[in-house]
C-alpha cells in the first residue's frame, strides 16, 4: 500500500500540532480520523513515526527524516500553486475581443491602442464582425455587443444605448440634403439587408435606400462626400467635422443597448478583469457621446 500527500498533511499536522487534537483542528477533522491516519501510514510504510511523550507526539529517527522531505515537498508544492496562480493574475497573455468594425475605427481605436502601449505583455485578437461569435465556446474572451437582450450565460455591464442621428456633409456638398425634405433625400443604407431593415425599419421604416455598401465606415464615407445621407452613430458622426447631424435629437432604442460581456470563468484571471474594466470606464466616460446628448459643435 502506498501513501499519498494526503496521508503526508495528516503527518506534517501532527509533526507541528503535537497532539492528535491540535492536529485535527488544523485540518478541520476529527481527532479519531487523524490517530486512524496516523496508524494507517505507519502500517504502510512499517516504521513508527511518532513517539507518545507527556509533552505530546515526538517524532522518532525515521520520523525526522520524513519530516524534512515532507516540508521541502511541501514547499515546492506551495511554490508551483503561486507560480500557476501568477500566470492568470499577471498582466500578460492572450486577449480576444470581437465587436463591430464601426465601433472601433469610429471610437474605440484610439483608447484600445493606448491600452496596449501600457500593457505591452498583452496579445491581443481583434475580430471586427456583425457575426456573433460564441464566448461559451471559446471563440472569443470578451465580446462589445450591441442588442436588448444579452446571452443569460455570459456575465457583463450595460454601459448605455447607442444613438443614431441623421447626417449629411457639413460642406456645400451636402447643402440640397439639408434643405431638403426627407422623402426626397437620397439615402445611403447597408447591403446586409437584415442590418439595413433592423436599423432603417426602427427609425425610418418608409425609407428606400438608393445606395447599398456593406459597412458603416463606408456609409460614412459616402456621406461625407455628399452622395446622400444616412443613419450613423453618434459615437462617430458626431466627431466628423465633415458632417453635420440633421435633426437634434438622437434616436435611441434598446434593441442598440451596449453590453460589455464575457465569460462567467473568464473573470477570474486578472488580467480579463482589468481589460473588462477598462472598456466599461472607457466607454461610461464617453456614454453622453454614445447616446448623442453631447453638446454638438457650433
Amino acid at each position: 500500500m502506498k501513501t499519498s500527500w494526503d496521508d503526508h498533511r495528516f503527518f506534517l499536522a501532527i509533526a507541528r500540532a503535537r497532539t492528535l487534537s491540535n492536529a485535527a483542528a488544523a485540518l478541520s477533522v476529527s481527532q479519531p480520523t487523524v490517530s486512524r491516519r496516523l496508524s494507517a501510514m505507519e502500517r504502510s510504510l512499517d516504521v513508527r513515526l511518532f513517539k507518545r511523550t507527556r509533552r505530546g507526539y515526538e517524532l522518532t529517527a525515521s520520523g525526522a527524516e520524513l519530516l524534512e522531505t515532507v516540508v521541502r515537498v511541501e514547499k515546492d508544492l506551495l511554490q508551483a500553486d503561486r507560480s500557476i496562480q501568477g500566470r492568470d493574475q499577471e498582466i500578460s497573455g492572450a486577449l480576444r475581443l470581437t465587436t463591430t468594425d464601426t465601433f472601433i475605427n469610429g471610437y474605440l481605436g484610439p483608447s484600445l491602442w493606448a491600452f496596449l502601449h501600457r500593457h505591452r505583455d498583452i496579445e491581443l485578437e481583434l475580430m471586427c464582425t456583425r457575426s456573433v461569435l460564441s464566448i461559451s465556446r471559446g471563440e472569443a474572451d470578451v465580446a462589445i455587443r450591441f442588442t436588448d437582450s444579452p446571452p443569460e450565460t455570459l456575465v457583463g455591464r450595460r454601459l448605455g444605448t447607442v444613438a443614431y442621428g441623421i447626417y449629411a456633409a457639413a460642406g456645400e456638398s451636402g447643402a440640397r440634403f439639408r434643405q431638403s425634405e426627407p422623402a426626397t433625400r437620397e439615402w445611403i443604407g447597408i447591403h446586409n439587408e437584415p442590418f439595413n431593415r433592423l436599423l432603417y425599419g426602427t427609425f425610418l421604416p418608409s425609407t428606400r435606400p438608393k445606395h447599398r455598401v456593406d459597412s458603416m465606415a463606408a456609409m460614412q464615407a459616402m456621406v461625407r462626400e455628399g452622395l446622400g445621407v444616412s443613419i450613423l452613430p453618434c459615437y462617430a458622426a458626431d466627431r466628423d467635422a465633415a458632417l453635420v447631424r440633421l435633426r437634434p435629437a438622437p434616436l435611441l432604442d434598446a434593441k442598440f443597448d451596449i453590453w460589455c460581456l464575457s465569460h462567467p470563468d473568464a473573470r477570474r484571471t486578472r488580467r480579463l478583469r482589468l481589460f473588462t474594466d477598462f472598456l466599461a470606464k472607457q466607454i461610461k466616460s464617453d456614454v453622453d457621446l454614445i447616446e448623442g446628448r453631447r453638446p454638438l459643435p457650433a
